[in-house]
């Protein structure tokens, strides 16, 4: 088979067949009408609809997060974390503004106008009736709005008191919520010791404290930290006797003092002791060292720790020297004491008296009665006998074993705290 001959062009021959092109504004033209662009009908075509589409996309972006940003400030729960039931009272004659005010005053919704404006909207008004509903604050505005037009209302409303609150803390809290009307109605009750022995064995139990009538309220210490669901027509007493009767079930839950007798009434046993380090109390001191526990540490791990410094405290002979029981009875707010502050005499001021104070200072949770019972063995067998708070909003305490450790941590931290006081007084005065 004869083989086929490649073919030769001449340097003239090449130059002439493959001419290089020089681009120009005509050639350029040509080429997109006949050439490389031949699509360029299609490309007219398409852009105004691409332009459209673009268009619409940008507008869609904008009405987006338009959408986004009032819903965050206006149509959002107020509190998203917030899962808790309140009880939110609408009283007859209110009117939607006055509903969604104290809606926002109560920290149900973020705007009151914007909830006015929505009911209107769906035609809701007429719907809204009076009752106690059961709202959170993680709702939307349209499920608040919902929840208020359903006529879901109930004759029962739920409580909420809070570990560290005093009697005073509650009785404010009750009229807030509308539980009760009269602050001095509740305080009344709680001075009156006689009237709930009859619901509680840790009343009777603490009514042979000596110290019982320097106290300004029988029952502080003695309303359990919890929810409740109480009805609306509960009184000041009604509500006590709810309390009181479930620190009862707490006080039997942790402890069992009562002594043991045979048929003939001969004692078997003694009832439990509590204490350590060769420190004995009674079932009303250890609620006093648990109310002071708790007002001093938030974490169950601190609780015993401060209980172990007390214990300590205790056993060597030293005042406790805790600044809540100074801040007791004197309404001193101040996170940082000053020397005439300390100075105070009241039964209650552990830089003045011996021991423990008179009674308790709060409503102590069940952490901070585990930890008046069980104290931190370390820190006990390592006798600390000092703490202090650390850097404000944190919670966090700084323990020492000599007063030597403590002045430097006081050294330390003071500024911080006397920073803080400054701070929080001049946000006070300005909502002034």
């Amino acid at each position: 088979m004869a083989q086929k001959q490649k073919r030769v062009y001449s340097r003239q021959q090449y130059k002439r067949l493959f001419k290089p092109q020089r681009y120009t504004k005509r050639t350029v033209i040509k080429d997109r009408e006949y050439g490389l662009f031949w699509y360029d009908w299609l490309w007219q075509v398409l852009r105004p609809v691409l332009m459209v589409f673009i268009a619409l996309l940008l507008v869609a972006g904008v009405g987006v997060t338009a959408y986004n940003k009032a819903y965050d400030s206006l149509l959002a729960p107020a509190d998203e974390k917030d899962t808790y039931v309140y009880s939110f009272t609408v009283n007859s004659g209110d009117s939607v503004t006055q509903i969604g005010r104290k809606l926002e005053n109560e920290g149900f919704i973020r705007s009151s106008k914007m909830f006015k404006y929505y009911v209107q909207f769906y035609g809701l008004t007429n719907k809204l009736q009076s009752g106690v509903y059961d709202l959170k604050k993680n709702m939307s505005l349209s499920q608040v709005a919902s929840a208020l037009s359903s006529g879901e209302a109930t004759n029962e409303r739920t409580i909420r008191v809070i570990p560290g609150w005093n009697v005073e803390d509650i009785a404010d809290y009750l009229v807030q919520v509308g539980a009760i009307t009269e602050r001095e109605d509740f305080l009344k009750e709680c001075q009156s010791l006689d009237s709930y022995m009859g619901y509680s064995i840790a009343l009777i139990n603490a009514s042979s404290s000596p110290n019982m009538a320097k106290r300004p309220f029988a029952l502080e210490g003695y309303l359990a930290p919890d929810t409740y669901r109480v009805y609306l027509t509960a009184d000041a007493a009604d509500i006590c006797r709810t309390l009181v009767r479930q620190m009862d079930n707490v006080y039997n839950a942790y402890f069992d003092s009562e002594a043991t007798y045979d048929e003939s009434g001969r004692k078997l046993s003694d009832g439990m002791t509590y204490g350590a380090k060769g420190v004995t109390l009674t079932e009303d001191e250890v609620l006093i060292l648990a109310s002071v526990i708790e007002k001093e540490a938030s974490s169950l791990a601190d609780m015993r720790k401060v209980s172990a410094v007390f214990y300590n405290r205790l056993a060597a002979g030293m005042k406790l020297q805790s600044d809540p029981t100074v801040k007791y009875m004197t309404g001193i707010t101040r996170l940082a004491l000053t020397n005439d502050d300390i100075k105070v005499n009241t039964p209650y001021n552990t830089y003045v008296v011996d021991g423990l104070p008179a009674g308790p200072i709060c409503s102590p949770s069940k952490n901070a009665i585990s930890a008046a019972i069980y104290p931190d063995e370390t820190y006990l067998n390592d006798n600390y006998l000092y703490f202090c708070g650390g850097e404000p909003g944190t919670g966090t305490l700084i323990f020492a074993r000599t007063s030597e450790e403590h002045d430097k941590n006081v050294a330390v931290y003071r500024p911080l705290w006397e920073a803080y006081d400054r701070r929080a007084q001049a946000q006070e005065t300005q909502a002034r």
